[in-house]
């Protein structure tokens, strides 16, 4: 389990990961757990305050921010114009 992972099953114990791709778009985690995907953006990463202000629905986590893939992960990517 990447670091990733365990931060996310930490802030998220009721759901459980499945498992990681990469983002096609950004190159970045794409996170599944058995009832949603989240998008990780490391806090090392410069578009971290982008994906902060975004982040409502997903979990903002010691190690990076979890963007939920139906609105905040595309808003991310369209922010970045990724998409």
């Amino acid at each position: 389990m990447t670091q990733y992972e365990q931060e996310l099953a930490d802030l998220k114990t009721h759901d459980e990961v499945q498992g990681t791709e990469v983002c096609r778009y950004s190159g970045l985690p794409f996170i599944y757990t058995a009832g949603h995907g989240y998008l990780v953006v490391p806090k090392t990463r410069n578009s971290y305050n982008v994906a902060v202000k975004l982040c409502n629905y997903g979990y903002k986590g010691k190690l990076a921010c979890y963007l939920e893939e139906d609105c905040e992960a595309p808003e991310y990517l369209k922010a970045l114009g990724l998409i």
